[in-house]
């Protein structure tokens, strides 16, 4: 499984399957099923650890990449196509919204099940329907919007195992000088996180903490508003955005920022990330999170 792995860490899968229809990812519950075997639903494995010692039932690897239709408006997408490819399709065509995913890894169906974002935006702007598979009665079913329950980093999906198995996003034309400008810039500044690249991660391990959730809020909410975007902290001014405390700022402040455990370690250019120096073990990344 470190092969399908942004870490590059994970032991083998008892057993492994690529699905590229709706037929055949039934078939493949079916048979986890008779063999009384769990399963897990893989993407584009951006944002999963997995045990040097495996997993022992079936990994089921979701593999429809293709554009089903583009209305007026609206396109349809397999849950397996690549976030960058998507956000590539949005470019070409001269569509805005999707300029904060550029580089992201991981898939469509993956970004919706753990509402993906950046740069204070998120795939659930974007959202007209999902198409799902329960994996109980194998029965689709779509959700809309307000169905999903979207927040911060969460929706239903993470609850209810239903597998996304199409998703389809609303387009809006937009001036494509002006879209890839935006590109360009958020582009630059994570160029910027050179470790980002140099090394396997699993990008920001912790969600940022909501100020209004934290002792400091009060004296942030008394701020002027022209200040509203930072507050004191231990003497020094944070910057507060989308009113959340970066983890990363906290975890740096502890000082943690360099800190290894074998092959492990949270990286000096983001303290919110744990990279894999090159032979990392699934417990030294665990120890770092702890």
């Amino acid at each position: 499984m470190r092969n399908l792995t942004t870490f590059h860490i994970g032991g083998r899968a008892k057993y492994f399957i690529q699905v590229s229809s709706k037929s055949s990812l039934k078939q493949a519950i079916i048979l986890g099923k008779r063999k009384s075997l769990p399963f897990f639903i893989l993407g584009g494995g951006s944002n999963v650890l997995i045990s040097d010692k495996g997993y022992s039932g079936l990994v089921i690897k979701i593999n429809n990449t293709k554009v089903r239709k583009i209305k007026s408006g609206i396109i349809t997408v397999g849950a397996g196509m690549s976030l960058a490819s998507l956000e590539q399709k949005f470019f070409q065509k001269g569509w805005k919204g999707m300029e904060w995913a550029k580089g992201i890894p991981g898939t469509v169906g993956g970004a919706i099940v753990g509402n993906a974002g950046a740069f204070g935006h998120s795939i659930q702007e974007l959202v007209n329907k999902i198409i799902t598979i329960d994996p109980f009665t194998l029965k689709e079913k779509n959700y809309y919007p307000k169905q999903c329950k979207f927040s911060y980093r969460d929706s239903i999906f993470k609850k209810n195992k239903d597998i996304v198995w199409e998703v389809s996003l609303r387009w809006q034309k937009g001036d494509k000088n002006k879209i890839q400008q935006q590109r360009e810039k958020y582009w630059n500044y994570k160029s910027q996180q050179r470790h980002l690249f140099q090394y396997p991660s699993a990008g920001s391990v912790f969600k940022n903490i909501y100020i209004k959730d934290t002792i400091y809020y009060s004296h942030y909410h008394q701020l002027p508003h022209s200040l509203r975007g930072e507050v004191i902290i231990k003497g020094e001014k944070v910057y507060i955005k989308g009113g959340k405390l970066p983890a990363g700022w906290l975890i740096e402040h502890c000082g943690l920022k360099g800190y290894k455990k074998g092959s492990a370690m949270i990286s000096m250019f983001h303290s919110n990330i744990i990279i894999n120096l090159g032979k990392a073990k699934t417990n030294d990344v665990l120890y770092l999170i702890k």
